[in-house]
């Protein structure tokens, strides 16, 4: 499967990496790994894809960033991965081969099918923010742009929501002020003894309950509250405030420059998404100098 996908009528020098390994020996790099840590049984590699429609006007080299991205996720922490971008075929699309052997921890790769939707979503994301298409299975199965952006803002406001929270929860020393800095983003907070779930409103007046951020267990009541406890440990009021307005002011920055650019307070929105997205493409940037979701049923084949 290495093979496939660094062959030389497929791909082309600039659209192939390795992740945490030399794409050029990534077998034997796979191999090492495995006998380092005594697991040289069972699933030997996952395969899967990336694809886009081949109605959007994309360059290899942007479907090749946008793999780039994908593999900042935490869950690919540690693992070796070769993939590269194909221009054979009508859809250009990204092939992945990952070891099922962490080089950092020797665990396993597992994925439940909440981690597998997470991926999947966040790999939307990633498409959105270049304005794509999202497709669907080997087909390349399309919906048209209308709705996809209909779609795309639906889940963006919710994506939007989590990052509001993740940062607030980042920078608050208790509960009171962890729903004072949600409300200085523009959010609501009803967080009742009475209730089991916090439900958080959007300045649109969208409602979301905690348990339906990903991953839940980290939103539960419990575990913000034990998330504050640590913070209130680990800084002062005025360190976890000043963490807080480096957010707020990045937010204003942004709202600043949809005005300076004729777009009103409404116009581009979604600020903690762009800012994240600056974030990602600063860090592919520093990689690189030292490099719609399809995912195929898991290979269980032997390397």
């Amino acid at each position: 499967m290495i093979d496939y996908i660094l062959r030389e009528d497929k791909t082309q020098l600039g659209l192939y990496s390795g992740f945490n390994c030399d794409a050029d020996n990534a077998y034997n790099d796979f191999v090492m790994t495995k006998r380092s840590y005594y697991k040289e049984t069972g699933r030997q590699y996952i395969h899967f894809v990336q694809s886009f429609s081949n109605h959007e006007n994309i360059s290899p080299e942007t479907v090749k960033a946008i793999a780039d991205e994908l593999l900042l996720m935490d869950k690919f922490k540690g693992f070796q991965v070769v993939y590269g971008t194909h221009m054979d075929t009508d859809n250009l699309h990204t092939h992945f081969v990952l070891n099922t052997v962490n080089s950092y921890t020797g665990m396993k790769w597992k994925m439940s099918k909440e981690e597998l939707q997470s991926l999947k979503d966040y790999s939307d994301e990633i498409c959105r923010k270049y304005g794509l298409m999202i497709t669907h299975g080997k087909k390349g199965a399309h919906i048209n742009r209308g709705e996809y952006r209909s779609k795309v803002k639906e889940k963006s406001w919710k994506y939007e929501l989590f990052l509001a929270v993740k940062h607030a929860k980042r920078c608050s020393i208790s509960k009171d002020d962890f729903i004072e800095k949600l409300k200085q983003l523009g959010y609501g907070v009803h967080w009742s003894d009475e209730r089991k779930y916090i439900t958080f409103i959007n300045p649109d007046g969208k409602k979301c309950r905690n348990r339906k951020l990903y991953p839940p267990e980290k939103f539960t009541k419990e575990a913000l509250l034990k998330r504050f406890d640590l913070n209130k440990q680990q800084m002062t009021e005025q360190v976890a405030k000043a963490k807080f307005d480096v957010v707020l002011s990045a937010v204003k920055l942004f709202e600043l420059d949809d005005i300076d650019n004729g777009h009103g307070t409404g116009g581009h929105a979604f600020p903690l998404s762009r800012l994240e997205g600056t974030a990602k493409q600063d860090e592919i940037a520093e990689m690189k100098k030292g490099e719609g979701f399809n995912w195929d049923k898991e290979k269980e084949n032997q390397m």
